[in-house]
């Protein structure tokens, strides 16, 4: 008698294919499988990168950004790694403050770069750090510009590359003076003095000294001090105190027009 397991055997026997069609299966396979590996290896050395682009710089050159980046030709373009690229290229340059790494098919790479604008110096024992309008230093240099204002009080071991001034209350102070002070107004300001944290003090190159106090409120103040200027002779000494945020009071021996102290206009 047949058992039905012979029978399973024999019905898987005839439905497997000659040994010649196994064959050339394989056969098949194994040339796809090489066209693969000499499509991608073509292909691979076709989308080379032999153009690279640097948009966006100004005060850097662009082989200065593409060295701290890594980047030369030759390279795949699809091993590029955007992001550490962007990264390297930040920390080796903090003065560029955005950094973004485009591909053009075949072999085209786009850096653009936006670079943080210098908005004073910071007075340190080794040297000055140019910083921007969000108190990150960028640049040391051994003789500043006299274009923005030179900053005291703080300590040099707090001022890292690339990073906001490691003090919270003097960052704050900073950010809300750059963000209301543009330069215009006829309010110009040579150094500004953050000893005491707690009160930004600036002086102009007329030789007046303002007491600002924390820096809330800052772009009242300094309007504040921008219609006052006008009332007051800038040959004399003075004291301008707009700590309160409400009104301008005047020490000191400025001239001023009236006779009272305190000016609010």
């Amino acid at each position: 008698m047949e058992r039905k397991s012979d029978h399973l055997q024999l019905v898987e026997n005839n439905n497997r294919p000659p040994g010649w069609k196994r064959f050339l299966r394989f056969m098949i396979k194994v040339a796809v499988l090489a066209g693969l590996i000499v499509l991608l290896w073509q292909g691979e050395a076709y989308f080379r990168v032999a153009v690279i682009r640097v948009e966006g710089a100004d005060q850097l050159q662009a082989e200065e950004i593409l060295q701290a980046g890594g980047l030369s030709e030759g390279m795949s373009i699809f091993l590029l790694g955007e992001r550490d690229i962007s990264a390297r290229i930040k920390k080796q340059l903090p003065r560029e403050k955005e950094v973004r790494i485009k591909r053009e098919l075949p072999s085209t790479v786009v850096v653009e770069v936006s670079e943080r604008q210098p908005a004073g110096y910071v007075m340190t024992a080794d040297g000055f750090w140019l910083i921007d309008n969000l108190a990150v230093s960028m640049t040391y240099t051994d003789d500043p510009e006299k274009d923005y204002p030179l900053i005291s009080g703080i300590d040099g071991r707090k001022v890292i590359p690339g990073v906001p001034i490691d003090c919270p209350a003097r960052v704050e102070a900073l950010q809300n003076f750059f963000r209301a002070w543009s330069g215009e107004g006829g309010l110009e300001i040579e150094k500004l003095d953050l000893q005491e944290s707690y009160n930004l003090i600036a002086y102009t190159g007329e030789g007046l000294e303002i007491w600002f106090g924390e820096g809330e409120k800052m772009e009242h103040k300094i309007r504040l001090i921008e219609k006052s200027l006008p009332h007051i002779d800038p040959a004399t000494k003075a004291r301008l105190d707009v700590r309160c945020g409400k009104r301008l009071v005047v020490s000191g021996s400025a001239v001023i027009k009236g006779e009272g102290k305190e000016v609010d206009p």
